[in-house]
């Protein structure tokens, strides 16, 4: 995914989450070289913390990480307790695949499946998944 076409998928994602009120963060220049790896978007609900690294792909093939970049997302992801997942764009499709789905390589990479993606949360999947894990007291309910 070239550099530009990058930033706008993320800078769109980052807009669908806050319009369903998520406080949203952006990490710029997440995948290059830095010495603390970050996901794409950092995203807050309802003390929710949800990591998302984005990919865009324009036809239906697997998605490939690589090796260092998902290991350092991983460990931000250990770190922070944040559920990390991929969020893939297509043309008309985004898609939330969580981490728990994404195969490793005998390589040492990373691949998700297109049935992987294909089974991945739609938006409002996502956002009932976040707020199925509001806790909720007795006392909200009357």
């Amino acid at each position: 995914m070239n550099k530009n076409k990058g930033s706008n998928v993320e800078r769109y994602i980052l807009s669908l989450l806050r319009e369903n009120g998520f406080a949203v963060i952006r990490s710029p220049a997440s995948g290059s070289k830095r010495k603390d790896p970050a996901p794409d978007l950092i995203a807050l609900k309802g003390g929710v913390i949800l990591l998302i690294e984005v990919k865009s792909r324009k036809d239906r093939k697997n998605v490939y990480v690589t090796k260092g970049q998902m290991e350092g997302i991983l460990e931000f992801s250990r770190r922070s307790g944040g559920e990390l997942f991929l969020a893939i764009k297509e043309p008309k499709i985004l898609k939330f695949v969580p981490v728990k789905e994404i195969r490793r390589t005998e390589g040492g990479n990373y691949v998700v499946s297109e049935e992987v993606i294909e089974r991945g949360l739609k938006l409002d999947e996502l956002v009932r998944y976040v707020e199925s894990k509001f806790s909720k007291t007795l006392d909200s309910f009357i």
